[in-house]
């Protein structure tokens, strides 16, 4: 009795201090400090008590404080670094050092429709992460990732505010059709990329052969870009501060001649003209305010005067980044305006952004994201830097007050007319906002379904003002005023559906299935007015009822629509071997009936050859090898309208055809075509991807050779079959030709060197395409510069050959020309004799434009070279870009100025005289100018430093002082320096293809990044 009472007892004392060491448990606190494999504190580390919610995060100092229960281990996570799990055993004070995550295989790609593994990718990807663009000087995303990615050709047209870029992904494979990739930004089709802030961005991944863009059709052929922004994120409310500040100007921009050399050109030209060298300056310009100027040097570099103030550039950027396990919140705000060399180019937009996901339950999900900007763009007129190029240089470009004149000189009209107030403007403002909202529910273990809903409304206004005295009022001798005002409305909804369901069997098998369907409708309205004689130019557009004369209102208004399946089954075994298959029907409403649907089916496989049990050996310093293999079909239907299956109303009219009449259909729209379909292409895609040393250094290799069938061609009609309204002859679409892309791509990450203090790692890209048309329906197209096996940007004209020298003036002869006329290589042409055999002339002929025309190159270049280096040294970070693209031909227009006639000629010309016959120009005044088009012909390689950004992270105790958890400044100067390989163009910037619209210039940087 007693001893059952002493276990009672006992029984009672034990429940009792149970109870006791429970409740201080729940009261236990838990301190420690987490540092990085550097020794430098994690800032903003996760410590949670595993499997459940209670946690926090570091402080600038890399501490924190945690109540504990004590029965579950603390999880400590930092982006980049493995995750730890520690057991307390009774511990309270905590010392963590986190070891950085070096298995990149781990990473997750974004693939359409989903994610995967990068250890399980078996197509051509490639992935760029926020720290890739940050820093840039740009608004534009694209601009950013130039010569960043392997495949990718990515060019600036022209250094014109809002100027947007050209996009290629392994060449142009559409003639007449689209050949931009395919954007995706949080999972919208087409979604405007130009209306996205950079800062928002988390990662771009762009995806390149068949088997990666087939799971998007038709719309995948020319490439798949997909942008994931940035989303709200668990724990402590973090805002961000991010602003720049950036002036630009020391244009690279040819000037025109002045003082003694355009002085000596003068002479020049007089010489020619008659036969010695003018006696005094009155007997080349009989002006006395002319003769008065110079005699003042009342001298004008227009191009300096054009440039002479400095582009600006304003950029702020603040976002709000939290949440719980239940809902997490990313919103963001940004400004930008940029003000361009010109008084009226500049830029402003405002934006926002609102990304939201709620856990509702563990297998409901809901979020939307919801983007809206507001832009207001400011546009130059005529191309004034060309006509600061040749305008006359001597007079008084302002009057005693500062204004221009209008008439600098006697009979000179300024190319500044448009900087005049209220005589040109040229104004767009554009609203663009896209809702995305879905919602996901995961019944069962692997199996998720999600739906997804997404409409974008675009609309702007675009209106422009034409004064007397602008430069295309005086040009086109306008007596009155002419404006007009464009209208443009878009919207579009898509509607996706998407199943998945992953899941392993037998152990080593894992698969995943994923089912979609996807809905998009799309329409724009667009409507504009004229009307001209403006009683007051200060109206500029805004008061269109006031123009005496009306010139009519137009509109026009489109939709489309398009539905699509998709089917794709992916399989991993043992982690070494992977599949994927994918096929897509996709259907459009602006295609042919009977001709509407279409399947594009890929498939791919990769062998990890690395986890091979063969390979044990070499585990120590090869982390990974792959091959990859994959083929598929994807599609176009783009660059059509959405009525090009249907012939318009038409009228009948007598037209005269070589004197005889003819009653002809005249049609006010294009001549359809009832069996126009998809243009298609077949791609093969070999690859290899090496990972050496822990992954410090990554390589991945690919070849591809895809052929691009049944090309979507705008055909001209002969004049037999339809006229349009204006009496030019009719196109019509039609499936006809064949184009062709081979190349090879590389992709090479390195971290050089690593310690505690200093680290150096380096990427390189590189991109080669051949790309050439294969066949036309009728063979070579000349009319339209198309030649079967050469590219589809092909330059045809006269070839370059030199300037003719005098001891060659008997030679010259035979082909019409004298010493300092161009000289260019001529095609031999054929006669028939008496006895009917053919002769050549062998080239000895005067100079033809319809026989001595050649295929002179393209501006597809043999290779383009992006290197980044980037050095950290304790809180200092250095990064230079530099990039090199070569063996293209560019058509330059500033050579191309060259005239031989005595107005004002580019600075530097090297022309030729009878003491100077070596020169590439031809000699000034001479009476024949034939050939002259073949010195704009010229290689356009170059090398460039594209950017140099030096930045400084402050030290945590000093932000830890001024109550912030990080502070970055730094500087960046961007198209620092540049290389022509021809020093024909050392006054120019060949990466705009050679335009004359607007230079490239110099920018420089200063930028501030705080978060709190």
């Amino acid at each position: 009795m007693k001893t059952s009472i002493n276990l009672k007892n006992m029984r009672i004392l034990l429940s009792m201090l149970f109870v006791f060491l429970s409740v201080n448990a729940v009261a236990q606190n838990i301190t420690g400090t987490v540092k990085d494999n550097l020794g430098e504190p994690a800032i903003g580390a996760s410590v949670v008590e595993k499997g459940t919610s209670n946690g926090t995060i570091t402080d600038v100092d890399g501490k924190f404080t945690l109540k504990v229960s004590g029965k579950y281990p603390i999880e400590v996570s930092y982006i980049g670094y493995m995750t730890q799990v520690i057991n307390l055993k009774g511990k309270t004070s905590l010392n963590i050092i986190l070891q950085e995550d070096t298995k990149t295989l781990d990473e997750v790609v974004v693939v359409g429709y989903g994610t995967v593994k990068k250890a399980d990718l078996s197509g051509s990807v490639v992935s760029i992460n926020k720290e890739d663009i940050k820093g840039t000087p740009t608004s534009n995303v694209m601009e950013a990732l130039q010569g960043k990615i392997a495949g990718a050709d990515i060019m600036m047209g022209s250094g014109a505010v809002g100027e947007d870029v050209d996009i290629l992904l392994r060449g142009s494979r559409s003639i007449n059709g689209s050949n931009e990739p395919l954007f995706i930004i949080d999972g919208v089709q087409g979604a405007s990329y130009n209306q996205l802030n950079p800062s928002d961005i988390e990662q771009i991944d762009v995806l390149k052969d068949a088997s990666s863009t087939a799971i998007y059709g038709s719309a995948g052929a020319n490439g798949v870009i997909i942008i994931t922004t940035k989303r709200g994120a668990a724990g402590k409310v973090t805002v961000n501060l991010d602003t720049k500040y950036s002036i630009s100007g020391g244009a690279n921009f040819v000037h025109g001649m002045i003082g003694d050399e355009w002085y000596q050109y003068q002479r020049e030209y007089y010489r020619t003209k008659n036969g010695d060298y003018p006696e005094n300056f009155f007997q080349m310009y009989n002006s006395e305010a002319i003769q008065q100027a110079y005699e003042n040097n009342q001298w004008i570099d227009w191009i300096d005067e054009a440039t002479q103030g400095n582009a600006s550039q304003k950029d702020v950027n603040l976002s709000i980044r939290g949440g719980s396990d239940k809902i997490k919140v990313y919103s963001s705000f940004s400004y930008n305006n940029t003000e361009g060399l010109l008084s009226n180019e500049n830029q402003t937009r405002y934006g926002m952004r609102f990304n939201v996901d709620y856990d509702i339950r563990k297998w409901l999900k809901i979020g939307t994201s919801s983007a809206l900007t507001y832009t207001i763009k400011n546009s130059r007129g005529k191309n004034i830097f060309t006509k600061s190029l040749t305008a006359f240089p001597l007079g008084k470009p302002y009057d005693d007050n500062g204004n221009i004149n209008v008439e600098f000189i006697e009979g000179e009209t300024s190319p500044f007319g448009d900087e005049i107030e209220n005589q040109y403007a040229n104004e767009t403002r554009t609203i663009y906002a896209n809702v995305n909202g879905y919602l996901e529910i995961i019944p069962l273990k692997g199996l998720s379904f999600r739906s997804q809903i997404s409409t974008t409304l675009s609309s702007s206004r675009n209106g422009q003002y034409i004064g007397e005295h602008s430069l295309q009022g005086v040009e086109n001798g306008y007596s009155s005023p002419y404006a007009y005002i464009n209208n443009n409305y878009g919207y579009s909804y898509l509607w996706d559906n998407i199943l998945t369901y992953n899941f392993d069997f037998l152990k080593d098998h894992k698969v995943t299935l994923t089912g979609v369907t996807s809905w998009s409708h799309g329409q724009s309205d667009y409507n504009n007015m004229r009307a001209s004689g403006q009683p007051l130019d200060s109206y500029l557009f805004h008061n269109m009822a006031s123009g005496i004369t009306k010139h009519g209102v137009q509109s026009y208004y489109s939709q489309n629509q398009k539905m699509s399946y998709a089917l794709r089954f992916n399989y991993v075994y043992k982690d070494k071997y992977i599949a994927s298959f994918t096929t897509r029907w996709d259907g459009a409403s602006h295609l042919a009936d009977g001709h509407k649907w279409e399947s594009f089916p890929a498939g791919a496989l990769a062998w990890r050859i690395s986890q091979e049990p063969f390979m044990q050996s070499t585990e120590k310093w090869l982390s990974n090898l792959k091959l990859r293999l994959s083929y598929g079909v994807t599609g176009n239907s783009g660059g059509m309208g959405a009525y090009s299956s249907q012939t318009g109303a038409a009228t009948y009219s007598a037209v005269s055809i070589d004197g005889v009449l003819s009653s002809m259909s005249q049609l006010v729209s294009p001549y359809g075509n009832p069996s126009i379909g998809w243009e298609k292409t077949y791609q093969w895609n070999y690859g290899v991807d090496l990972g050496l040393f822990n992954n410090r250094i990554n390589l991945s290799v690919d070849f591809y050779d895809s052929k691009t069938k049944d090309l979507l061609f705008s055909r001209t009609l002969p004049i037999t079959s339809a006229i349009t309204a204006w009496g030019s002859p009719m196109t019509t679409w039609q499936n006809i030709g064949e184009t062709s892309n081979k190349g090879y791509e590389i992709q090479l990450s390195t971290v050089n060197i690593r310690n505690k203090n200093f680290e150096w790692s380096s990427s390189i890209s590189y991109t080669h395409n051949d790309e050439k048309i294969v066949s036309l329906p009728d063979g070579d197209l000349i009319a339209k510069k198309l030649f079967e096996g050469h590219p589809i940007k092909t330059f045809y004209d006269y070839k370059y050959a030199g300037i003719w020298g005098t001891a060659e003036e008997e030679e010259a002869a035979k082909y019409g020309c004298q010493p300092g006329y161009v000289k260019i290589e001529t095609v031999e042409q054929f006669t028939t004799d008496e006895n009917g055999n053919l002769v050549g002339d062998g080239g000895v002929h005067t100079y033809s434009n319809t026989r001595d025309l050649q295929i002179l190159g393209s501006n597809v270049p043999d290779g383009i070279l992006g290197v980044n280096n980037t050095f950290k040294y304790r809180n200092f970070d250095l990064s230079a870009f530099v990039m090199l693209r070569y063996g293209q031909m560019i058509d330059s227009k500033t050579i191309g100025w060259y005239s031989t006639k005595n107005n004002n000629q580019p600075k530097g010309t090297d022309y030729w005289t009878p003491e100077n016959q070596t020169a590439y120009f031809p000699r000034p005044g001479i009476a024949s100018t034939t050939g002259i088009e073949s010195l704009r012909y010229i290689d356009g390689s170059y090398a460039k430093i594209k950017n140099i950004t030096l930045g400084y992270t402050f030290p945590n105790k000093l932000c830890k002082r001024l109550g912030i958890e990080k502070c970055r400044i730094y500087g960046t100067a961007y198209n620092v320096f540049v290389l022509p390989f021809k020093s024909e163009l050392k006054h120019t910037d060949p990466e705009n293809n050679g335009s004359d619209t607007f230079p490239l210039y110099k920018t420089y940087l200063l930028g501030l990044n705080v978060s709190f």
